[in-house]
């Protein structure tokens, strides 16, 4: 049986009447609430309500190394409990918390939820933690862990909404999306567009050296996905071990060659025409151009989308 897709409504409340201070997120189906709040304003607003009771917070902001988004994980029965903690981080621009106002989240809850949000973003690998010890999942009841898990879902889709990352898989690409392909300097990599991001396929190879043109933000960020896992070791080069997302196309490619490129190291895209199932299925490595070697530019394969649960 197909499961059956329900729309909802996301309500933002702008608490100043401005996008840059205080927000409040309800969902429709959720007895949760969402508030994202600038670091520059936080501390005025401590004693509002919905940063009162037991919930837990994420501390958001970008590593100064990487550009990668950086995250902490947090729990608490009270914000101001957590004040000084919060203040000694130095790397967050915004926090966003996530509470209820009835007393169905309980302290058990909120440290299941805490544990599981930080194995997420682990398996995830998609933002960097700041995070240093990871608690084990505590036990609940089967009733308390589904409410707990539906918790989870739900703040999954609100923190995509305020532009949290750390949350989500990469994209899938959608139906008829064009694969783009990069070769060269020993790097074998497909990518396609998806949701303002450019991901790079699972298997793609990267250059495991890097040019001495090689800017210094790139080198921290290849080393940073090495570290996270999504960058192994294989032989003379580096694979991508599950999608990912990158800010743009550029990014993609300078990671991939270990060197300053640029989008137009991609090759394909929707002004190119598209392959034939056969040609789509083909390795990389077995195309070549009329001297044998492996070419370059080549026609865009159709990325297939992967199949969702229910389906």
């Amino acid at each position: 049986m197909n499961t059956i897709r329900r729309g909802f409504s996301i309500r933002t409340f702008l608490a100043d009447g401005s996008t840059d201070s205080l927000q409040i997120i309800d969902h429709s189906q959720w007895i949760g609430r969402g508030v994202a709040v600038p670091r520059a304003t936080l501390e005025e607003h401590l004693d509002r309500d919905e940063l009162t009771g037991n919930g837990v917070y994420m501390l958001v902001g970008t590593s100064h190394e990487t550009g990668c988004e950086r995250i902490y994980v947090g729990q608490t029965g009270n914000l101001h409990d957590n004040i000084d903690r919060v203040r000694a981080k130095g790397f967050w621009t915004r926090m966003i918390a996530f509470s209820t106002d009835s007393a169905r989240l309980n302290r058990g809850h909120a440290d299941y939820i805490e544990a599981r949000l930080l194995e997420i973003i682990r398996e995830n690998r998609s933002a960097e933690m700041d995070n240093t010890k990871t608690p084990s999942v505590p036990k609940l009841s089967e009733p308390d862990r589904a409410d707990a898990d539906y918790f989870i879902d739900q703040m999954t889709q609100v923190a995509s909404i305020v532009g949290v990352r750390a949350l989500s898989p990469a994209p899938e690409a959608a139906p008829g999306t064009p694969m783009q392909r990069l070769t060269g300097n020993g790097a074998e990599a497909k990518g396609y567009e998806a949701q303002g991001k450019f991901v790079v396929a699972e298997g793609s190879m990267a250059t495991r050296s890097e040019t001495n043109g090689c800017p210094g933000h790139v080198l921290d960020l290849r080393n940073s996905l090495i570290l996270r896992g999504v960058l192994a070791e294989e032989g003379k080069q580096l694979r991508f071990t599950q999608d990912y997302a990158f800010d743009h196309a550029a990014q993609a490619a300078q990671v991939v060659l270990g060197d300053a490129g640029d989008e137009s190291s991609w090759k394909g895209g929707a002004s190119s025409q598209s392959t034939s199932k056969e040609e789509a299925s083909e390795p990389a490595e077995s195309r070549s151009d009329s001297n044998g070697t492996p070419g370059v530019t080549v026609k865009p394969i159709r990325a297939t989308p992967k199949a969702t649960a229910g389906a």
